[in-house]
């Protein structure tokens, strides 16, 4: 198979070993490939690793074929399989697969190669069909849709309003799921213009610039009037209503900023990976009552309702795709997305 293997600080485009698919594995010709926080984060680690691997024990340093979100037409199935999947398919497939030692995530793991080839194996308990009204490329938003899904389902303390910080693919998702889900009103915050017009074609009713304008000043836009502290409440029987705060930048510093702004009992739901040690100061969360909440991936229901979503709304999930490129360019695309606040879900195409 033809693949873009990571190795080091940088890809190639090489032709490697087809995978063989296992027990309950399908083996399958991805369609088109998103990039992720998780893959830049990915690339950027094995950058460092290469940095500080004196040169003569690099080669013993993992090659990795990145790549989590996709779509895919089956090649082929292993043994107990359920009949129902057959070659050319098109599916989809939540990427966790059942690996020697535990789970492990297809294109984050350097025993199960991802997307960015044009040969890759998933499990089929966790594969779905992609209905007729799913475009081939929007399949691969299944996952990142499913992210979102589930961060905006986490936050079910309070009725909103809603206030998303970041709209990266997360952030976007997570209007997406907020609006599609009749859950409003929802204020966006981005540096990028064209991330804030993709926001509000999306369902956000508010969107600022934080360079001009903060979030954390526009409660009254969203006809919402936050409440005193709980001593000071008269009669209040009930948590009164406050917004739910979604962090999707994972920046270090921003969760602590995001609490110290946040209004009495705000819910905030963190969605931004920060891999990095950061700082909070809980006294701020306890006079000011708020619920924190992280939220990692999702439930295979989610995924499945992602892929509904896509195959109604296949016209707002396409605002998401600025940029496609086939497979020879995907050094080109990591540092686009990386390097460019106006990309938003970059796709890959591994047959090209």
């Amino acid at each position: 198979m033809r693949a873009a293997r990571l190795i080091g600080n940088q890809f190639h485009i090489t032709e490697c070993p087809d995978p063989i698919p296992g027990e309950g594995q399908l083996l399958v010709a991805p369609i088109a490939t998103g990039i992720c926080g998780s893959d830049l984060h990915l690339k950027a680690q094995m950058a460092e690793l290469y940095s500080t691997t004196p040169a003569a024990q690099r080669d013993a340093l993992p090659a990795i074929i990145p790549g989590h979100e996709f779509s895919a037409t089956i090649v082929d199935t292993g043994p107990q399989v359920d009949a129902r999947f057959t070659p050319g398919m098109r599916i989809t497939a939540n990427p966790f697969i059942n690996g020697a030692t535990g789970p492990e995530c297809v294109g984050l793991s350097p025993v199960y190669s991802g997307g960015l080839a044009s040969l890759s194996l998933v499990d089929a308990a966790r594969a779905i069909e992609l209905p007729a009204t799913v475009p081939d490329n929007l399949g691969a938003l299944a996952e990142p849709l499913a992210v979102g899904l589930h961060a905006a389902s986490l936050a079910n303390r309070q009725a909103g309003p809603n206030l998303v910080i970041g709209c990266g693919p997360v952030g976007l998702a997570v209007i997406f799921a907020l609006r599609i889900a009749g859950r409003g009103p929802i204020l966006a915050a981005d540096f990028s213009a064209s991330r804030r017009t993709a926001a509000e074609a999306l369902g956000a009713d508010v969107v600022v610039d934080p360079a001009e304008t903060s979030p954390y000043s526009r409660w009254t836009d969203l006809a919402f009037q936050p409440s005193t502290i709980s001593p000071l409440l008269e009669g209040m029987v009930s948590r009164p209503a406050a917004p739910n705060i979604f962090e999707c930048v994972g920046a270090p510093g921003l969760l602590d900023q995001v609490m110290t702004n946040a209004p009495q009992h705000s819910h905030i739901v963190v969605v931004g990976v920060c891999s990095h040690q950061d700082k909070i100061t809980p006294m701020t969360g306890i006079t000011q009552e708020l619920t924190i909440e992280f939220s990692f991936a999702y439930t295979m229901a989610e995924f499945g309702q992602s892929i509904r979503h896509i195959a109604k709304y296949p016209e707002l999930v396409a605002k998401f795709v600025t940029s496609e490129m086939p497979l020879a360019q995907t050094e080109a695309a990591f540092n686009a997305l990386a390097n460019s606040p106006e990309e938003i879900k970059v796709l890959i195409y591994p047959q090209q």
